[in-house]
């Protein structure tokens, strides 16, 4: 499930695009903003300007993205919206105001909606540039408009997983794909995440049910996810369900709070 020389890779890269920006744009899920900002963000961009994106905000709770608005803001962070329809220009005057020259970097972990976001930043009349000069070589850049550049592909950084519950919340938004997660137990404790926000979500899936593989076997049956025979398919049952939680398919749900981050809970 997990590549250790992929986060290698990944922070080389960030170390050598880093040089060439002023400017780095991170990226954030909206239902788990602390889980998707999970790196060494202070060693990474020391001396550059950074906002966070809190991207997909339309499949979050309005109250908890607002809380998490007020807990970076209260940190000295800029904190930016991203939903669907956002215009290149509303984007621009959000984040930088109205006259700032910038170099951008784009960063986020997989599937919180980086490329979405760089395509909302860029719009219709953006264009291919050659590269800076005195900077990065052979890295191709985006002509936003007449102040901003952005790198044309953005840094992928990895989150340093040091718990299981923060992992279960990237499975939770999509950035680990449930197909790849080898390991039941991430499951069970993504599970029991909806459980404690949206027990309603459940039973409506599968009745009244206590735990994971309770919930899976009665929602593979409901679905008809069978294997020859007529025994329910555990583990397509869970990959659809996990991948129906992250696109959102039951409305909108939050996986995180500050309120968990600053009781140790995350």
């Amino acid at each position: 499930m997990w590549n250790p020389g992929h986060i290698a890779k990944a922070k080389k890269k960030i170390k050598e695009l880093i040089k060439a920006v002023n400017y780095v744009l991170e990226v954030r899920d909206a239902r788990a903003p602390f889980a998707t900002g999970a790196y060494e963000r202070e060693k990474l961009f020391k001396g550059k300007r950074t906002a966070i994106i809190l991207n997909k905000a339309d499949l979050a709770e309005d109250k908890v993205t607002n809380e998490w608005i007020e807990y970076f803001v209260d940190r000295g962070e800029k904190v930016v919206i991203s939903k669907k329809g956002d215009r290149s220009k509303t984007l621009i005057k959000k984040i930088f105001g109205e006259r700032t020259t910038a170099n951008i970097l784009v960063v986020g972990l997989p599937n919180v909606g980086k490329s979405t976001f760089v395509n909302r930043l860029k719009g219709r009349k953006s264009a291919k540039v050659g590269a800076v000069p005195g900077i990065t070589r052979g890295v191709q850049w985006i002509q936003v408009n007449d102040k901003i550049k952005i790198v044309d592909t953005p840094g992928v950084i990895y989150a340093e997983l040091f718990n299981k519950k923060l992992t279960a919340k990237l499975l939770l938004v999509g950035s680990i794909p449930p197909e790849k997660v080898e390991d039941w137990e991430l499951f069970t404790i993504a599970f029991d995440i909806i459980k404690e926000r949206y027990p309603k979500v459940l039973k409506e899936l599968a009745g009244d049910v206590g735990n994971f593989d309770g919930f899976i076997a009665a929602y593979g049956k409901r679905r008809g996810i069978l294997k020859k025979g007529g025994e329910v398919d555990i583990e397509t049952a869970a990959v659809k369900f996990f991948h129906e939680i992250y696109i959102g398919k039951y409305g909108k749900m939050s996986f995180e709070a500050p309120r968990d981050i600053l009781r140790g809970l995350d």
